[in-house]
């Protein structure tokens, strides 16, 4: 059988569920009202293709949770969900990429599950959150993916699949400004 040549770009891009989707994120921290469109704009001019990862701190906590750090997700239970949820996905890039297309991910630093380079992080949070008014622009991280992030990368690294090139939007981190984020996802995504 021959395949017939057609449109596609064979690039594909693995983004972060909240970015295209702001209704999932924890109370407070939609900073949108739907979606980060300036993303997906980027992603069309280049000719990616979108895929949608899982939320995986509404599917495991709900809508009316309160904010986290990777220490209250790095549990048992919570990455065993991760990876039952992620499945799916790393299946997929590994059919795109055996298949020659170019995948990125694009994940949201400062998240403690999505974050890419950067996730909240505490030794001493647990239970609900409790910052003085007025201190939220100090939430607390650390150099280290987020859970979800961490458990992908594990995953493809379990199976022999090349880690795709990654950036975090920092769309979660303190004091943020959007045109400096942007910027850098588009050089990002250029550079792909």
């Amino acid at each position: 059988m021959v395949l017939l040549e057609d449109k596609r770009s064979k690039k594909v891009a693995i983004v972060a569920h909240c970015l295209l989707n702001q209704n999932a994120k924890v109370n407070g921290f939609a900073f949108y009202s739907s979606m980060i469109k300036q993303i997906v704009d980027m992603l069309h001019s280049k000719d990616f293709g979108i895929i949608q990862l899982p939320c995986p701190e509404t599917l495991f906590s709900g809508l009316r949770r309160w904010w986290y750090v990777r220490e209250q997700y790095d549990t048992p239970g919570f990455k065993s969900h991760c990876r039952r949820i992620l499945q799916p996905i790393v299946d997929q890039i590994e059919e795109y990429q055996s298949e020659g297309y170019k995948i990125i991910i694009i994940g949201l630093d400062g998240s403690p599950s999505c974050g890419v380079s950067v996730s909240g992080s505490s030794d001493s949070w647990g239970g609900a959150p409790r910052l003085p008014e007025g201190q939220y622009g100090n939430y607390p991280t650390t150099e280290k993916p987020g859970i979800f992030i961490q458990e992908l990368m594990s995953m493809m690294d379990e199976r022999k699949i090349r880690i795709p090139p990654m950036i975090g939007a920092g769309f979660d981190m303190p004091n943020f400004d959007p045109s400096v984020i942007e910027g850098k996802i588009m050089e990002f995504i250029s550079r792909a």
